[in-house]
């Protein structure tokens, strides 16, 4: 995920944030932006699943094990969770056999988008055992990124994103663990935030890689909210995400059994938008996305639909089409985008209705859906359409929901999530699709035992910090949480997304 920090006075966050400065700066939050009406969608019950996890971000359900979800633990853990009794194995951690980064911007349990982010399973992955991972490495100056680097010359990446192939020792036996057997892809990422790094095989048997647009703030070099002046680099002054010579702030699409690429690890499929296309790279599936974190395909139609994060003021939810450019940094889900510094005022970057900065080109694809990030939630977290029996009124809609909607940067806890879904079974573009949020998660959360009671009261009930979603092979839908949303202790959970009785 990502998240907007604080607008907190400079010498407080550089205590925070060790050697980091960060200018005063004012939002605009007088604008509110597609507000969710509240508790007005289905009643919900939650069941617990599995407790005891880290920090569960997705779970994944691999070919031939039905019973079975494969948990992204953000702290590097693949932990291999029954269905039926919630008994967990863990498969492999990547902390301990890969040079993953040690999670916790300031320091363990405190705030980071880095990790391990992503698993998916070859298609085949019965006969072959394949399966691969997104994760956050160390840099090394020794190892070779697949693509050119944003960066200056002589100025190192905070880490490096690795798409990794593994085998399992012995599929469907999760104990027997698993082996990394090579690198796909390693690329330089500037700053610690805006990873993305949700993978997918989709329908046709390409894997999907969603990638951030190097972090920072506004896509822009300059910014001094996580950087002291002269601010971040590596955006090529005015962003990644609409430039085609990188693959920051993209949705990939490549091949994993070719060989074709610069490379040779993976294949560039021919039928990519951008192949042919001069300074372009062949890998790009659709563009212009700030964070695209979270992201599925809809088991009956095939939809690619990705959950981007908003800088300060507008969650967006997108369907991907091939080629597709989605407006960032020119435009934050609707609206015009204006960065900061660009104002009369030393303001953060704000969405606008007036006094856009920039022309707006013809073409950039709206989303379907979207809700005010300052009022309703700091990060979106896309889920699944629901395809399962269990819950009837939910047929054939979008499930997702939000972070937390009560930040507490550095440390926590941040269990203020929200469960949502969208009114309309089709999902397509044209007027914004209508967001609907669960009626009852903070009273489940309580029930369940997932909030604390000896906090004071705040401006709004506890309930979980929602990291992410799975969904089985029945089309059922689970929800992933955690008491704190922090990578420290075993404060995690599965719970499956029931009618309430």
């Amino acid at each position: 995920m990502t998240l907007r920090l604080p607008s907190v006075p400079s010498g407080v966050l550089a205590a925070m944030f060790v050697a980091l400065a960060v200018t005063p700066v004012v939002a605009d939050e007088s604008t509110i932006f597609a507000p969710i009406p509240a508790q007005t969608g289905f009643p919900v019950h939650l069941r617990l699943v599995a407790d005891g996890l880290v920090a569960p971000l997705k779970g994944k359900v691999a070919p031939g094990e039905p019973g079975r979800l494969y948990v992204v633990n953000q702290s590097g853990e693949i932990t291999a969770v029954e269905l039926a009794t919630g008994a967990k194995t863990l498969v492999v951690n990547l902390a301990a056999v890969t040079q993953l980064v040690s999670v916790g911007i300031l320091g363990p349990g405190s705030f980071d988008e880095r990790g391990f982010l992503g698993l998916a399973f070859h298609p085949s992955y019965q006969s072959n055992g394949k399966f691969y991972t997104y994760s956050s490495e160390n840099f090394d100056k020794h190892k070779a990124p697949t693509f050119p680097s944003t960066l200056p010359n002589k100025t190192d990446p905070n880490h490096v994103n690795v798409v990794a192939e593994w085998h399992a020792n012995q599929p469907g036996n999760p104990a027997a663990g698993a082996t990394r057997v090579r690198e796909l892809i390693r690329e330089e990422h500037p700053q610690f935030n805006h990873n993305a790094g949700d993978i997918n095989f989709g329908p046709d048997g390409m894997l999907y890689i969603g990638d951030g647009d190097g972090g920072g703030a506004d896509d822009q070099d300059g910014d001094t909210s996580i950087n002291p002046p002269p601010g971040v680099v590596g955006h090529q002054g005015d962003g990644n995400a609409q430039k085609l010579n990188t693959i920051l702030g993209k949705i990939l699409r490549i091949d994993v059994n070719g060989h074709n690429s610069a490379n040779g690890q993976y294949g560039i499929p021919s039928d990519n938008p951008f192949v042919g296309t001069p300074g372009a790279l062949g890998e790009i599936w659709a563009y212009g996305l700030r964070n695209p974190y979270r992201e599925s395909f809809d088991t009956a139609t095939g939809a690619l639909i990705v959950g981007d994060v908003g800088q300060n003021d507008i969650e967006e939810v997108d369907v991907i089409v091939k080629g597709g450019n989605y407006g960032w940094p020119l435009k934050e889900g609707t609206k015009c985008f204006n960065p900061a510094g660009t104002g009369t005022q030393p303001v953060e970057g704000f969405a606008t209705d007036t006094n856009c900065p920039h022309a707006i080109p013809a073409g950039l694809i709206d989303p379907i859906a979207q809700y005010d990030t300052d009022t309703e939630g700091v990060s979106v977290i896309a889920g699944f359409v629901y395809h399962g029996a269990a819950f009837t009124a939910l047929q054939d809609r979008f499930v997702f929901g939000d972070f937390t909607r009560i930040f507490n940067f550095p440390n926590g806890p941040d269990n203020y999530g929200r469960l949502f879904y969208i009114q309309q079974k089709t999902l397509v573009n044209g007027p914004l699709l209508d967001i609907k949020e669960f009626q009852g998660v903070a009273a489940e959360a309580t029930r369940l035992g997932l909030t604390d009671p000896n906090r004071p009261p705040a401006a709004f009930a506890q309930s979980l910090a929602l990291m992410g979603w799975a969904q089985d092979t029945a089309g059922e839908v689970y929800v992933l949480g955690s008491r704190t949303g922090r990578a420290i202790g075993t404060n995690g959970f599965i719970l499956a997304l029931e009618p309430a009785p």
